[in-house]
């Protein structure tokens, strides 16, 4: 291979003396020029400058990502992912500049979650907020599961939902942030915010590793290297849609509250304190079955109050005959089907504190027996203020009998048969 290149280099040089050697003519493609190349001197003048430009901009770099410039505001959007030291001198740099509230961003736990309390990080923030001397109202701005990228961004577009929801409050706010981290949130909140709001940032230090000499730690290499290509990205590369994140969020808030409250049913089923089953039961007991949770089957319905029915008492599936009465009519349509399900109010309970207010929706469906269970299932609402109701379904649940014939349950009363397929909330127990 050296000898070929050899080759080659001692012919174009022979070609060129040739050609060099020819009468000139006005048809020249090739000349010769005489240019200046640096001594071994000069090399090293070059290196030594180009080290020293190179050196400057280590520090320079992180500098540029973290950046402070805070702006004149009431609001303060605290990152639920900075550690406790900063989340401290958050409260302290909160009082001293007079903010009227704090907003906290949170992501999912999905590390450990079942042995978490917290569904996010912004919880979590919120309680350490007050065990650090910060009594008045947290907001909380979370992203549901659903969102695994851009969860800086997603978590912006969170906080505009917020704003969205209290109009008086002022057009500005600074993100609190952690160093190389907060120009990158800036960015992403702005963009979220397109040009509607004034934004500050304020990026506390991190202390993890001495920022003068970030290269020197592989914590802080892999910060400062990772958010710099992230900034790049996000100012050359980045532009997101507003409104499907928004629709993904919102979307993703209602089936991780389906899915949560089907975690605590199971708890609260497993745990010996308060589960309805005896001890044999529990033994056997896996959890429950669902559908998937399903937006279309969370209906708004027009409700009617009717009273004038005496009270009466509800069959079961024993001689038990709790007394009920009918409160009012659920009118809604379903797959272009026309329904109607009659509410209950359980005399017994009418004037309970806990169960007072609610009232009972007991219905069956094309699905009993072959998906859900035979004998119906219930829903629970609210006693209505207005003439409009939601009934979810995917909130249905299965009456005691359906885990153990030992219990006495309601039967669904006949005008609550639907001739339509519910494929949602709590299948057949095992």
């Amino acid at each position: 291979m050296f000898r070929l290149v050899l080759s080659l280099y001692f012919l174009i040089f022979d070609i060129t003396k040739k050609i060099d050697s020819m009468p000139k003519s006005k048809f020249q493609f090739l000349r010769r020029r005489n240019c200046l190349r640096p001594t071994i001197l000069g090399w090293i003048v070059i290196f030594i400058f180009l080290a020293i430009i190179f050196r400057l901009s280590l520090v320079g770099i992180y500098y540029y990502l973290t950046v402070n410039k805070p702006i004149n505001s009431k609001t303060l959007v605290l990152e639920g992912w900075v550690p406790a030291y900063a989340i401290k001198d958050a409260i302290t740099y909160y009082k001293e500049n007079n903010y009227d509230r704090i907003i906290v961003t949170g992501l999912p736990i999905v590390n450990f979650e079942f042995i978490s309390s917290y569904k996010n990080t912004a919880q979590a923030t919120a309680l350490a907020l007050k065990y650090y001397g910060y009594y008045d109202t947290v907001y909380i701005a979370t992203v549901p599961t659903n969102v695994l990228v851009d969860r800086t961004y997603n978590t912006a577009v969170a906080t505009r939902m917020l704003f969205d929801e209290n109009s008086s409050w002022s057009k500005n706010f600074n993100i609190y942030s952690v160093g190389v981290h907060a120009r990158r949130s800036r960015l992403m909140f702005q963009k979220a915010f397109e040009s509607d709001f004034d934004i500050g940032i304020i990026a506390h230090s991190d202390r993890t590793f001495d920022p003068k000499h970030w290269w020197k730690s592989s914590k802080g290499f892999r910060n400062v290297s990772n958010e710099l290509v992230a900034t790049l990205y996000v100012m050359l590369f980045f532009h997101p849609d507003l409104l499907l994140s928004e629709n993904k969020i919102i979307q993703g808030r209602y089936t991780d509250s389906i899915y949560y409250n089907r975690e605590d049913k199971y708890i609260e089923f497993a745990d010996s304190l308060t589960s309805p089953f005896n001890k044999l039961e529990r033994e056997s007991f896996h959890g429950f079955n669902y559908f998937n949770p399903n937006i279309e089957f969370r209906i708004a319905g027009k409700f009617t109050v009717d009273t004038t029915s005496s009270v009466f008492g509800m069959k079961t599936t024993t001689s038990r005959t709790p007394t009920y009465r009918t409160f009012g009519y659920i009118d809604f349509k379903l797959n272009d089907t026309n329904c109607r399900l009659t509410a209950f109010q359980n005399m017994d309970y009418i004037n309970d504190s806990v169960y007072g207010g609610n009232l009972f929706v007991p219905f069956k469906d094309l699905t009993n027996l072959l998906e859900s269970y035979g004998a119906g299932r219930y829903i629970d609402i609210k006693i209505p203020t207005t003439n409009r109701v939601v009934l979810d379904f995917n909130e249905a649940y299965n009456p005691y009998c359906a885990y153990s014939e030992r219990w006495s349950c309601p039967l669904v009363p006949f005008e609550n048969h639907l001739s339509i397929h519910i494929a949602a909330g709590e299948k057949i127990y095992k």
